[in-house]
């Protein structure tokens, strides 16, 4: 089995598609914490808005919030875009160039293989938010300082404050860092059967894509009411009450159950199914 995780790892990782991916996720932290320095001068922006609006206020009083800004914005479409191809392509993207039948000919079971397979995508993804949050660490710091922070929240006519020093800020900001990595466990079950029923890597990706797109668009639909609870984006921003309201939240504990619940029961139908494939190519 481990040598079977190793391949799957190397092979994964190597691709040239891989590492133009990872180059962006290095550059695009960079780019958004120059620019969050670039409007610190023009007064603080009120973070009404969704996209981590007011965490970036707060980014710019201490360089260890910009990991949380950043990963704000980008868990809700290029992390996205990361984990449904990674988790999508990890199938299809082998039978569509043929090797999945060589593959198959080595003595390792379908069940061992696609573990291996599931388990790569979800290490690849957690790599990838890691890679992300410490560069816009090492970019934050650098740009605001390694400081505490004030932050004050009005709730009714009442004004409240506390402090968070640096050393809580780290320790919230790896809270975030699993979370947002873990919140993308249910994405990996899906994307992985959907890439266990076709032959086809574009088709796999969007398809996982394009289910968690849905899901936020009808997490958006309060009409909906307690529906929403079982869809796997509707906790994926519980974690910010950390930095903004300074609870750690229970909605976080229950976006882990609704996480596994989804991976049980699609990563169970992509074994289910993968063991059964008449593989062709």
């Amino acid at each position: 089995m481990i040598a079977v995780l190793r391949t799957e790892f190397i092979k994964a990782t190597w691709r040239l598609r891989t590492l133009l991916m990872v180059l962006g996720l290095v550059v695009l932290p960079v780019v958004i914490a120059v620019a969050i320095h670039s409007h610190s001068g023009n007064g603080e922006r009120r973070g009404g808005g969704g996209g981590g609006g007011g965490l970036f206020t707060l980014s710019r009083s201490s360089g260890v919030l910009v990991p949380a800004s950043v990963l704000a914005v980008f868990s809700g479409f290029l992390l996205v875009l990361v984990a449904g191809f990674i988790a999508g392509d990890s199938v299809a993207g082998d039978s569509s160039s043929g090797n999945l039948r060589y593959l198959l000919l080595r003595p390792v079971s379908r069940t061992r293989l696609l573990i291996a397979k599931m388990s790569v995508s979800l290490t690849l993804i957690w790599l990838s938010i890691v890679l992300v949050a410490l560069t816009a660490l090492i970019a934050g710091v650098a740009l605001f300082g390694w400081n505490a922070i004030d932050v004050g929240r009005t709730s009714g006519t009442t004004l409240t404050s506390f402090h968070l020093s640096a050393g809580d800020l780290l320790v919230r900001v790896l809270i975030t860092v699993a979370y947002v990595a873990f919140g993308f466990t249910a994405l990996v079950g899906v994307g992985t059967f959907v890439s266990t029923l076709t032959d086809t890597p574009a088709g796999a990706v969007s398809a996982a894509v394009g289910i968690y797109i849905v899901s936020q668009v009808l997490d958006a639909i309060t009409d909906l009411g307690s529906i929403r609870n079982a869809l796997p984006t509707h906790y994926l921003d519980a974690w910010q009450t950390m930095f903004t309201q300074n609870t750690f939240s229970t909605d976080m504990r229950i976006g882990i159950i609704v996480q596994v619940a989804w991976m049980v029961v699609f990563g169970g139908a992509a074994l289910w199914w993968f063991a059964r494939k008449d593989i062709r190519s």
